[in-house]
């Protein structure tokens, strides 16, 4: 006779889950737009929030720049440490894992100085994955690995014509970082995607167990993106026929592909595009200065300069969904995008999205109904696509009511956050 074995998983707690993000500007609010800082920033924040919720108390680990302090609370039970590796000044994440050894050398440092005791780790991106598995193997204890993104995928999608690998290698490191990310899911405990897309991905250019993939997908914080208008949305004056896109100004974005498919409707019907994302040239990386610069040399060769506004980086949590509101139709171009969390947080918004058919978060969309999905590359297919809603304002209106409620019902961080919890307490 069968006899189930009881899940003694349940009865374990987990007190304090060590994060590792070495890159980017992690404060709160987070810089978006800025280099290396963007969805996946908002990823750690909103995730060590919502286990902070549960009384689990979470150190997000991270590199020391720029004078920013030490150490920081941000949210109950939620701690930024910063430790030190290399200069003080920025390192961008395709050199950060050179940084590695000496950052997780310092971080034992520190913990050997607070006696802290920690559970688990829960590395993000490779640059982390790296240092997770160097950690891992002086803590004794597991490691939960989260890519976000994956470099296999990425050389591959955006070997295309207008991006091609040769003119990416420089910024990308595919060579180093391909290695790296299949050393890093052969030696970690678990790999947490954040689409069954990137499973599948995982699983095809990697050599990894089938039974240490787990997808979970990401939440987004409705107590700030929801329908309900605030006192910031009258800050926000757009003009007819609005479309948004809020993203880094880097290839693997699309931008260039949506400008061109805009071009195709500049004499058909009357329409405003709007960017977000920093144009600080201070900041910005080689990639995105340049990025930028074709960009803005397009929009002069299309002669839509009357047509499209740049708003730059705007505060994440008062304005971005003061933006969404108000805006006719949110657009996500991208030729590479493992998930794009700001189609969640133009969904919760009630804004109708059009993603691009690579983007992991098509995964949410149910086509025609609470969104859109659209090969970005075909550009008459997106204009024409552009074209139909822009002039169908009752099923923008419809598909906005169900963008909504999708989000609502089933991607919030209160709904998903157990998820992490039952994971983490199977591997201790």
């Amino acid at each position: 006779m069968f006899v189930k074995k009881p899940d003694l998983s349940s009865t374990k707690k987990i007190s304090r889950v060590c994060f590792l993000n070495p890159q980017g500007y992690v404060t709160n609010p987070p810089p978006l737009g800025k280099t290396d800082t963007g969805g996946q920033t908002i990823y750690v924040l909103q995730l060590a929030e919502a286990l902070g919720k549960k009384n689990i108390k979470v150190d997000i680990i991270t590199r020391q720049f720029d004078g920013l302090p030490t150490e920081e609370q941000i949210f109950p039970n939620v701690r930024i440490v910063r430790i030190q590796a290399g200069s003080d000044t920025f390192v961008a994440k395709e050199r950060m894992y050179e940084l590695m050894p000496e950052m997780m050398e310092n971080f034992m440092l520190y913990i050997e100085k607070t006696k802290k005791k920690y559970d688990i780790i829960h590395s993000h991106y490779w640059d982390g994955g790296y240092g997770g598995i160097l950690l891992q193997k002086m803590l004794d204890i597991p490691h939960v690995y989260t890519p976000h993104t994956l470099g296999k995928s990425k050389k591959l999608d955006m070997a295309v014509e207008e991006a091609p690998v040769q003119k990416l290698k420089p910024y990308y490191r595919y060579h180093v970082r391909i290695a790296l990310e299949q050393k890093i899911m052969s030696r970690a405990h678990a790999t947490v995607v954040i689409c069954e897309t990137s499973r599948i991905q995982i699983l095809q250019h990697y050599m990894v167990d089938f039974e240490k993939l787990h997808v979970i997908f990401p939440g987004i914080d409705i107590r700030v993106f929801n329908t309900e208008k605030t006192q910031y949305d009258k800050q926000i004056k757009l003009k007819k026929n609005s479309i948004l896109s809020m993203c880094r100004i880097v290839p693997a974005k699309g931008l260039d592909r949506l400008l061109e498919a805009l071009s195709l409707l500049k004499n058909k019907v009357d329409f405003h595009w709007y960017i977000g994302g920093s144009l600080d040239g201070e900041h910005m990386s080689p990639e995105e200065k340049k990025a930028a610069e074709e960009l803005n040399i397009q929009i002069r060769n299309h002669h839509l300069q009357e047509r499209v506004t740049f708003i730059g980086q705007v505060d994440h949590k008062k304005m971005v969904p003061a933006y969404y509101r108000n805006t006719d139709l949110f657009v996500l171009a991208s030729r590479y995008e493992p998930f794009g969390l700001t189609t969640l947080e133009a969904m919760a918004c009630g804004t109708a999205p059009i993603v691009s058919n690579i983007a992991g978060s098509k995964e949410v969309i149910i086509d025609g109904l609470n969104g859109f999905t659209v090969n970005i590359h075909d550009r008459k297919k997106t204009a024409e696509l552009i074209l139909r809603l822009l002039k169908d304002k009752k099923l923008v209106e419809k598909t906005s009511e169900n963008a909504a409620f999708t989000v609502k019902e089933h991607y919030t961080w209160d709904k998903l956050v157990d998820q992490f919890i039952k994971l983490y307490k199977k591997l201790i």
